[in-house]
């Protein structure tokens, strides 16, 4: 039985996959630190360092900046909770763990032009690429070169590259994914908390431990609400999506990150769209309204198109599979059947919804979503 089942008394179970990871970097000894005068309400719980989340990523984008920075991108502090980044850095150099760097070491975050105009002032003649006037200059007397260069960049301290080495959850929050699981409640807070408990543990794991756990809290969410509450089954549906395109993302187990991604589709189709297209039409029936029927189909079809980015990722995902033809309707209906919920369409019915979508033919799709969800809400009572 399926969750539109278990809504009248049983819940459905689900094993979900496990995605293969990597060890991380044990965390480095704690030592002690240099207290100043610079203080910060801090997120988070500190590591052996006692670093929190924000000094770590602050240290993790410090050779970015110079030391005369001031304007900072914005998402350090949106995002990340550093309202004043250069007295973080001021702070982490007090304790050790970044520098100012010399002038050689500043000299590539200069502009091309403002390398040549130091070349030109020590005499160096004839490089026109940037990686052979930093070249040259490097080798030029670090003195000379000090007195035309008063700029200064932020270097890492070995301390400094220990402590982002220890806690490798903190640049996957920096990289850029195909997918944010900050969306669904997994953060950089949440993954923190886990990591320097058990700083040990693989921090892969962690986050798909933790996905795994936001999807069966909004599970249990959508199942307690009457009516029925569309932010939680979306975060449920997207909870799958995350798992999926988190398992692709380790190129070692595209089976199971495709299972996910089936599943995601599956249950969008029939627990987000199709519970919220029955509640919908209970509301409507309840105040007697029958004239806007037509905008509920229209509606429950655009909750479960294919958007380019969602058609661009389940493509990637057969293409990796290597399956084409009626392999793809194959796995689309073994998929389907794992998610074990029923709704307003049967597995079947989603396989070709779904392919109908990938091929373009999308007059046709939505043909076919609107003919079953009339025949599903003339059961409605």
């Amino acid at each position: 039985m399926g969750i539109l089942s278990s809504l009248f008394g049983k819940k459905s179970s689900k094993d979900n996959p496990k995605a293969n990871v990597k060890n991380p970097v044990n965390a480095v000894q704690k030592k002690e630190t240099t207290p100043t005068s610079i203080s910060y309400h801090l997120r988070g719980k500190p590591d052996a360092n006692g670093l929190y989340p924000s000094e770590l990523v602050m240290l993790s984008v410090a050779e970015k900046y110079k030391t005369t920075e001031t304007n900072y991108p914005k998402y350090l502090t949106n995002n990340y909770e550093i309202p004043n980044p250069l007295k973080m850095l001021k702070d982490l150099k007090a304790r050790g763990f970044v520098r100012e760097g010399s002038p050689i070491e500043t000299l590539s975050m200069l502009k091309l032009q403002e390398l040549k105009t130091i070349a030109s002032q020590l005499n160096i003649k004839g490089k026109a690429k940037r990686e052979d006037i930093i070249a040259q200059l490097a080798k030029e007397d670090e003195k000379a070169v000090s007195e035309i260069v008063s700029e200064r960049a932020w270097k890492l301290t070995n301390a400094g590259e220990a402590a982002i080495k220890a806690n490798p959850y903190i640049q996957y929050f920096l990289e850029g994914h195909n997918y944010n699981v900050s969306e669904v409640g997994v953060t950089i807070w949440t993954v923190n908390e886990d990591y320097v408990e058990n700083p040990n543990r693989l921090y892969r794991d962690i986050i798909f431990r933790q996905l795994n756990e936001q999807m069966n809290n909004a599970h249990l969410e959508f199942m307690a609400k009457k009516p029925l509450d569309s932010i939680s089954t979306y975060k449920y549906c997207q909870c799958y999506r995350m798992m999926g395109l988190f398992i692709e993302e380790e190129g070692k187990s595209y089976i199971n990150a495709a299972d996910c991604y089936f599943q995601y589709i599956y249950k969008n189709i029939n627990i987000h769209a199709g519970l919220q297209l029955i509640n919908a039409y209970k509301l409507k029936m309840t105040i007697k309204d029958t004239k806007s029927i037509g905008e509920l189909y229209n509606r429950f079809y655009d909750d479960i198109k294919l958007y380019p980015a969602q058609r661009v990722e389940l493509q990637r995902l057969i293409d990796e599979l290597g399956i084409s033809g009626e392999e793809v309707r194959e796995s689309l209906i073994t998929s389907f059947k794992r998610a074990d919920d029923t709704g307003i369409m049967t597995v079947n019915e989603a396989a070709d919804f779904v392919l109908l979508e990938l091929t373009g033919d999308t007059d046709k799709s939505k043909d076919l979503a609107t003919k079953i969800a009339k025949n599903v809400l003339k059961t409605v009572r």
